[in-house]
């Protein structure tokens, strides 16, 4: 087993490449973590579905993950395909819950090291396919933000407010107000939805006062 010293993970949910890491993220000094080549499909699979690996393969890497603040990160390693570079994060049922691209110049250095390495078979036994979400991180974060708020708000007014605002014209049915709300969201997203996340959130801090 291969393994690389010294660098930084930034692991959420999504993957976001290193430009689009923020001050808020909880970036992680890695001293010591696993790395396996890997074939284009199993990175590929791994960079963008919902995957889960074998019993087997969370042994192989469990508790072979050290950061220099001793904070256990649970099972993970990174992973190449040769040309990109990837962390991943399992919990211990093999469930993949969180990936982390690395900075540039670590990721070549890592794509350095693993040239002469033979291609490791992580065994995949069971994948769900996502579709792929080419919106950058504030995009898809203030998405998240805005369905959320309109699925979990029960204020009618607030509703009524927010759909007029966003429709310029007037809805009294609170399931309408929702769905035609998160439907706009989804699929029609533009650059008034940045207004109306600011609108959103005012409702949100009044909420939390």
């Amino acid at each position: 087993m291969n393994f690389i010293y010294d660098i930084v993970l930034n692991f959420n949910d999504n993957y976001y490449s290193f430009f689009e890491w923020n001050k808020k993220d909880n970036i992680i000094n890695i001293k010591k973590i696993p790395l396996f080549l890997v074939d284009k499909d199993i990175f590929y699979n791994m960079k963008y579905n919902k995957v889960t690996v074998s019993h087997d393969f969370i042994e192989v890497i469990k508790e072979r993950t050290f950061t220099y603040s001793r904070v256990k990160v649970g099972p993970s390693c990174l992973i190449s395909n040769g040309k990109e570079v990837m962390g991943v994060l399992f919990n211990d049922k093999g469930n993949l819950i969180k990936r982390s691209s690395l900075l540039l110049d670590e990721e070549e250095e890592v794509i350095d090291e693993i040239v002469s390495d033979k291609v490791y078979n992580i065994n995949i036994i069971k994948m769900q396919r996502k579709k792929i979400d080419n919106t950058n991180r504030i995009e898809k974060e203030k998405k998240e933000f805005l369905i959320n708020f309109i699925n979990k708000e029960t204020n009618i007014d607030t509703l009524k407010y927010l759909y007029y605002d966003y429709f310029e014209k007037e809805e009294e049915n609170t399931e309408i107000i929702k769905n035609k709300l998160i439907k706009e969201i989804k699929n029609n997203w533009s650059s008034k939805f940045n207004n109306f996340y600011d609108t959103v959130k005012i409702f949100g801090k009044i909420k939390s006062t």
